[in-house]
């Protein structure tokens, strides 16, 4: 069979491009790239050469570690706005270097667990009797880049709202992950004496009480990661006396962020 004139075909194209056949047929599935000729008869696909430029960006954008569907939102801005796709870019690359370094923190405080530069810090955990309690609460989808300011505002809101009936300390319930990538979702809550009336973003439910384990960490242990400690301390108390955990734990705000900062992990359970 002849190969269609002035076409390339997909072993030549994958050469020139540097992409394999296999990613090739896959961005031909997923509609990022196409081929601009299959042969009815033999399934074979051909390219043309203008396609190269749009290729090549692919492949430069997967050597980035860029997922597919961020190359699929870059490709779709490029071709009506490649200022906006040029923003989707830089956003990225903003991202990994968040990521980045939340990473080596991770990567120092595991090193200093391993090789115990440090004296290992004894975690209490304490048990408590939590009523139940009324509260207002805003949940909301956010990535860990746009976690601190979601809180804050969130705050802003509730206190607003609730006036002189606020009742304890805010906290957290994290319903889902929240990284680079995941968005929770996150409820942040505040305790109230009674009810009030909610806007359209804000709720006022009851939470069950119960008796629960708790963690309190003070000044740096605050920081993220070293606060995981105080989860995994928690969970681990509950497993190792039999329990079960009732539901996602509370992180409780006792006080601003800072080197006086005060948060206390509360995980009921049953």
């Amino acid at each position: 069979m002849n190969q269609p004139r002035n076409l390339l075909s997909i072993g030549t194209f994958s050469e020139m491009t540097r992409l394999s056949i296999k990613a090739l047929r896959l961005y031909d599935q997923l509609d990022l790239i196409q081929p601009c000729h299959v042969d009815n008869q033999s399934g074979y696909r051909y390219y043309e050469a203008g396609q190269l430029p749009r290729a090549r960006m692919i492949r430069n954008m997967r050597d980035m570690d860029m997922p597919l569907a961020t190359i699929r939102q870059v490709l779709v801005a490029l071709d009506s706005s490649p200022v906006q796709a040029e923003a989707l870019v830089w956003e990225y690359a903003s991202m990994r270097e968040r990521q980045a370094v939340r990473i080596q923190a991770q990567v120092q405080q595991f090193i200093r667990t391993i090789q115990l530069e440090t004296t290992p810090m004894t975690i209490e955990v304490d048990v408590k009797a939590i009523a139940a309690q009324q509260i207002l609460s805003i949940t909301r989808r956010v990535k860990v880049n746009k976690l601190d300011e979601t809180i804050q505002r969130s705050l802003e809101t509730l206190y607003a709202l609730a006036g002189n009936r606020k009742a304890g300390a805010p906290f957290g319930i994290f319903h889902g992950s929240i990284n680079e990538q995941e968005d929770g979702p996150i409820e942040i809550c505040l305790p109230i004496t009674e009810a009030v009336q909610p806007n359209g973003e804000a709720q006022v439910k009851t939470l069950e009480g119960g008796n629960a384990a708790s963690v309190t960490m003070i000044g740096v242990q605050c920081d993220f990661p070293a606060i995981l400690g105080a989860y995994d301390a928690a969970a681990d108390w509950i497993q190792k006396n039999g329990y079960q955990m009732a539901e996602p734990p509370r992180e409780v705000w006792h006080s601003p962020p800072g080197a006086q900062a005060k948060m206390e992990i509360i995980w009921l359970f049953k």
